[in-house]
């Protein structure tokens, strides 16, 4: 087969010109190196994964040339279906928000993909916008806690004016005693503002020698 033979067979499968799908993907790269970054500059979890936030981009990518390929085409869109339906997904998603990084990368390759250039952009410029604002901009609010007091035989009663100070609802979870130790556990809701002036507070108790306010994301305070 010579080389205008297969010139010729490519261009006879050939939807989209080569500039066309070389502008598709550097706008989808473009985008999505933008999730990557506000990605990496947002993420607050416990270990930052580098690998997921390249696979947020590839993701793009893939998802890009997928939709070029099929285009208008039924019977490839209905071949495509079948062959992600037997694809079984095992990678734990451990934070929510990732998966709407996901969604917006799949976003990105769907409308680049389909010629919708500018409704990619604005779409991750505004998306973009919104993360950064909450991220930056962290508006008061009343959070959920474990406050885990430790100490030497410290009576309840005592520790309820405190409580009822700072703390909007409590409620004890749990109560361990040993001979000369005691660990008290409660489910409270606090104002962040008010988080350090509690744990001094606590402290003046003479009977506590350590306290400590966990949040469901993992946070300590001490």
């Amino acid at each position: 087969m010579n080389l205008e033979r297969l010139t010729d067979l490519i261009k006879a499968h050939d939807v989209l010109s080569y500039k066309v799908v070389l502008v598709y993907l550097a706008v989808t790269i473009l985008l999505t190196l933008i999730v990557f970054l506000v990605y990496k500059i947002t993420f607050t979890g416990v270990a930052y994964s580098r690998n997921f936030n390249i696979s947020i981009v590839l993701t793009g990518v893939i998802t890009s040339m997928v939709i070029m390929v099929i285009g208008n085409n039924l019977v490839l869109s209905l071949g495509m279906v079948g062959a992600l339906s037997i694809v079984r997904f095992r990678a734990a998603i451990k934070e929510p928000k990732d998966i709407s990084y996901l969604f917006w990368s799949i976003a990105i390759g769907l409308s680049a993909g389909t010629g919708a250039i500018l409704i990619a952009i604005i779409g991750t410029l505004t998306i973009s916008g919104l993360i950064l604002m909450f991220h930056f901009f962290r508006f008061r609010q009343n959070s959920s806690y474990l406050l885990i007091i430790k100490g030497s035989r410290f009576k309840l009663e005592d520790l309820e004016p405190i409580m009822e100070k700072y703390i909007k609802k409590y409620r004890l979870r749990m109560k361990n005693t040993e001979a000369d130790v005691q660990e008290s556990i409660y489910e409270v809701t606090i104002d962040e503002a008010d988080e350090d002036d509690l744990i001094d507070d606590l402290y003046k108790v003479e009977t506590i020698n350590k306290v400590n306010i966990v949040s469901f994301s993992g946070h300590l305070n001490e």
